[in-house]
């Protein structure tokens, strides 16, 4: 007995000082010795579980437990072994006999837990890891576990709670670092995630998880440089995984490296193609390079592999108003698909008119009591939307009107510091999921809630369509119909919806008196003076192009190489940021030789401030408009500088803006009825520089002392229809 004793010590001595080989053999010769031992079958089917042969582990640990099952440890590692084979339920069964052996089995219970998790069954997998933790204190992976899992379960703030506790239990474990880092950043909160994953990089400085999620967080704290170092360093990490292929891809792309993203994109796909983000995000680097199919195919694609990608089908709605003879109907069609697929099962949570609502609500709508208003939006800054809507925002509080703010964004700039004046609460949320915001929105019961980005970038159509406020209005951020049946009214004018065409409208249909926005333009004449046509100084004619790639095509092409081709002396300017990639550049060179429209005639320039953009739009005699898409924002900048927009409207609202805004400004002359006639209206504006001469003096004050700019004459306007639509819920 004292030979078996001596052998099974030496064995463990082996076996706890990592030599498995040598403890096997020893454990062999112990079984050999005495074919029922059951620690020497246990611990044997461990060396074979750690040596990554779970299939014969089980056999000899089940051994063992047939000898004497009242051991706890055997239980618990005959569960590893099992869910190491994948069978997880037999593994659960497992580690719960080890907890009824022994109740404060602390490691039993952290491995149930993984167990739990791979099933997914997180809740009692959290349950697990917090009772191990419990158990033995100082447990710091069990709590890191705990963290993993509630954040899966969406419960962010206890996930950030259970990593501070595994650090504070042990500081340098790095991956609670790191995770805590891709949690935080997931908040909202760029700063203290960077400061979160540099703990993990100093710990560990070619963490690539990490390297990946700092590039993130620098990337949203404008500091490009750094991102794009902090992504180089994540590939060179691992070049093999694809996850930081996709994080230099996102790098690249919001530096308007749009050809350098595609690159990235491609290889994380040469990796793993049936990544559904990889595919997505290259359709929307193919968007701004102005390539719809190859867009298009892209994003369904994604939705194929992965069908509940909110975002990718809001995209692809989106795409379909560039689209050469888009329809109205089209349009609509395209965006009820979205509504169908993710709005659809929140249909029987939505807040019931007079139920959610405040308690003032009915004095409000009756005029008796201020009207409380919230509006979510990504873009209260420097942003066509907040642009768009500030003055109005600002004069609201005026026609008693309080403004609850849910601002989806992590930056500010001073027009994020005007809208907050007029705000009576302001809400950050960006760090929110949809349920968390519709959650907050309908505690503070507002009267109305208004969306000011549909389905673009930073937009919330999960919240909307889930309807937390009685009343919802689309406003200012989306050129288009949201689709939501959640969504009760669309702010618009006459110019964009005209008599007859709300039916391609899922929205009621309100139309403001004059335009559907109040321009904010940038100052006046000590800050962007009005300059001569270019054309007065004797230079050549100059056409000009502000708009992005997305809403140029093969019509659009046609019809400026016959404008050119009337006037053989002019020449076309495009800036756009996409134009500040290279192979983006010469991607549209090509394609425009191709319409017949030479290179040398050609200048294009790429991103700058805003304000020198706008510089450069006084540098052109005539803007011309893409269609079916027109410009909204390039149109009220290029006339703000003096310059006429030559535009061809169709049935969508995405074009019919610049036919508005010249309408509104009293611009004339400008307004095309088929694709010669803006031929035509661009030769002839550009022949009469008298004319473009009197434009550069008379347009800028008509616009600054007119309707469209005036945001309290809209904010009277929309206060009214805002209270009649709260009086009829």
């Amino acid at each position: 007995m004292a030979t078996i004793q001596e052998a099974m010590a030496a064995a463990v001595a082996h076996h706890q000082a990592g030599r498995l080989a040598e403890a096997a053999a020893m454990y062999h010769a112990v079984l050999d010795a005495v074919p029922g031992h059951a620690d020497a079958a246990h611990l044997l089917g461990v060396v074979h579980l750690q040596s990554g042969q779970p299939e014969r582990a089980v056999p000899l640990i089940r051994g063992a437990i047939q000898h004497n099952h009242r051991v706890a440890d055997y239980h618990d590692n005959l569960g590893s072994a099992l869910k190491a084979l994948g069978r997880l339920e037999e593994a659960v069964a497992a580690h719960r006999q080890a907890i009824r052996l022994r109740p404060d089995f602390a490691q039993a219970l952290y491995n149930m837990g993984n167990a739990l998790e791979a099933l997914g069954r997180l809740e009692e997998a959290a349950t697990a890891f917090r009772q191990a933790a419990v158990r033995r204190p100082g447990y710091a992976r069990a709590r890191f576990n705990l963290g993993n899992v509630l954040a899966a379960l969406g419960r962010r703030a206890d996930a950030d709670a259970a990593y501070r506790a595994a650090i504070a239990d042990d500081s340098g474990f790095v991956e609670a670092h790191a995770n805590r880092g891709g949690l935080l950043l997931s908040l909202g909160q760029p700063q203290e995630a960077a400061a979160a994953l540099a703990r993990a990089l100093a710990l560990r400085p070619d963490h690539a998880a990490a390297l990946a999620n700092l590039a993130a967080a620098k990337l949203a704290l404008g500091d490009r440089d750094g991102a794009d170092r902090a992504a180089r360093h994540a590939v060179a990490a691992r070049p093999d995984l694809p996850a930081t292929l996709l994080r230099l891809g996102e790098v690249r792309q919001h530096a308007d490296r749009l050809g350098a993203a595609a690159d990235a994109y491609a290889a994380a796909l040469a990796w793993d193609p049936a990544l559904a983000e990889a595919h997505a995000n290259l359709a929307l680097v193919r968007q701004g390079q102005g390539l719809l199919d190859a867009a298009e195919a892209g994003n369904r694609r994604a939705l194929a592999l992965d069908p509940g990608l909110a975002g990718v089908r809001s995209n692809l709605a989106y795409l379909q108003l560039f689209r050469p003879g888009v329809t109205a109907a089209a349009v609509l069609e395209a965006h009820r698909g979205w509504d169908a697929v993710h709005g659809a099962p929140h249909r029987g949570r939505w807040v019931k008119p007079g139920r959610g609502s405040s308690r003032a609500a009915a004095g409000a709508a009756a005029g008796k009591g201020p009207l409380t208003v919230a509006i979510l939006s990504g873009d209260f800054r420097r942003h066509p939307a907040g642009l768009f809507a500030v003055r109005t925002v600002e004069a609201l509080p005026g026609h008693d009107v309080r403004l609850l703010l849910y601002a989806n964004q992590t930056e500010a700039d001073d027009v994020t510091e005007r809208f907050r004046k007029a705000a009576a609460r302001w809400t950050p949320v960006a760090g929110l999921t949809d349920a968390e915001v519709a959650s907050q929105i309908r505690h503070d019961r507002p009267d109305v809630l208004i969306d000011l980005a549909g389905h673009n970038a930073r937009g919330r159509p999960g919240v909307f369509a889930r309807k937390p406020a009685p009343v919802q209005v689309a406003w200012s951020g989306y050129m288009a119909t949201t689709g939501l049946a959640a969504m009760d009214a669309l702010v618009a004018d006459r110019h964009h919806v005209p008599d007859g065409m709300e039916i391609f409208y899922a929205e009621r249909v309100l139309r403001m008196p004059d335009a559907f926005i109040a321009y904010d333009p940038p100052g006046g004449e000590e800050i962007l003076p009005l300059t001569p046509p270019p054309s007065l100084s004797g230079g050549p004619v100059t056409f000009g192009s502000f708009n992005i790639l997305t809403k140029l095509n093969d019509g659009v092409l046609e019809a400026w190489a016959a404008i050119l081709e009337r006037m053989p002396d002019s020449r076309l300017l495009m800036k756009t940021k996409a134009l500040s990639c290279p192979a983006t550049a010469a991607l549209w060179r090509d394609r425009l030789a191709a319409a017949g429209i030479e290179p040398d005639r050609v200048t294009m320039v790429g991103a700058s401030s805003s304000l020198d953009h706008m510089r450069w739009c006084a540098s052109v005699d005539v803007a011309l408009d893409p269609f079916p898409f027109s410009g909204s924002t390039t149109t009220l900048e290029t006339l703000w500088m003096g310059v006429p927009v030559v535009t061809l409207p169709g049935e969508t609202f995405s074009s019919r803006h610049s036919l508005a805004f010249l309408t509104v400004a009293e611009v004339e002359g400008c307004i095309a009825a088929d694709p010669a006639d803006y031929v035509e209206r661009a030769v002839a504006l550009a022949s009469a520089p008298q004319r473009l001469a009197e434009m550069r003096r008379s347009l800028r004050p008509r616009m600054a002392g007119g309707p469209l700019c005036d945001g309290n004459r809209l904010a009277a306007a929309l206060a009214t229809e805002l209270r009649g639509l709260a009086n009829r819920n």
